[in-house]
């Protein structure tokens, strides 16, 4: 993977590279081909494991392209999803004519390992395999089965508060040199006490010594909050993405 590199010789994922390691972190469970354009399938839970990526040449003009994705879809029984990413071919155009309508941008965040700002993970626990408590924090067992499901290593962070319970965890997927953060979740009761905090310290050490240079993150253009704590923390933006769903009865 070919890295930009900064003023300061620090190297950046570029957007490109982020789409293709966002892609290989959580595949789905069934994948197919439009020439360049991935799709994919799996039990409905997470848009990334159940939509269609159109980045590239689909060797079909726009709209045959489109009504082919959705075809595939079809014959799986549910609707097709596009995940457009705003550095990558236009379709909102096209899309939007289709009866297509687009979610809130997610935004895609990068930071490198040393320049990640934060503090020690105190009593956050890495574990190289899904802990029960992971299950619990996260909820559904079909979403925990689609973000586990890339054949890749991962690190799962849990904290615990002072009785032993399990309050907060996370999730680093390696892919060489570069790891995605997933899964952050932390218990109602536990929020504003810096649970987040000391997961995603412990996921960043743990990485770290697994010889990843590069994070990346995804976190919702509305959630403010998230997304000024991991600027303040050492992460920069690079992409957005959107989702488009079906909102017309014709297409849906």
């Amino acid at each position: 993977m070919t890295l930009c590199t900064h003023g300061d010789g620090v190297d950046v994922l570029t957007a490109a590279e982020l789409i293709v390691l966002a892609d290989r972190s959580m595949p789905g469970f069934e994948r197919g081909n439009l020439r360049d354009w991935i799709l994919r399938s799996a039990l409905g839970c997470t848009g990334r494991a159940n939509s269609a990526l159109p980045i590239g040449d689909p060797g079909l003009g726009i709209g045959p392209a489109i009504r082919a994705v959705e075809s595939w879809y079809d014959e799986r029984g549910r609707g097709a999803i596009f995940q457009v990413f705003e550095s990558a071919d236009d379709l909102d155009d096209e899309l939007t004519t289709r009866g297509y309508a687009a979610s809130e941008p997610t935004e895609v965040y990068w930071a490198s390992v040393e320049g990640v700002r934060i503090g020690e993970p105190g009593t956050a626990v890495v574990h190289r395999r899904i802990p029960p408590a992971f299950h619990s924090l996260v909820g559904d067992r079909d979403r925990v089965s689609e973000i586990t499901a890339a054949p890749l290593p991962r690190l799962v962070a849990v904290a615990g508060d002072d009785a032993g319970l399990s309050v907060g965890c996370g999730m680093a997927v390696v892919d060489g040199e570069a790891a995605g953060i997933f899964a952050m979740r932390t218990a109602v009761d536990a929020w504003g006490q810096g649970v987040g905090t000391r997961v995603l310290a412990a996921l960043v050490r743990a990485a770290g010594e697994q010889g990843v240079n590069n994070l990346w993150l995804q976190v919702e253009r509305s959630n403010m909050r998230a997304r000024e704590w991991y600027e303040r923390i050492g992460f920069q933006r690079v992409d957005a993405y959107r989702y488009w769903r079906p909102s017309t009865p014709a297409n849906g």
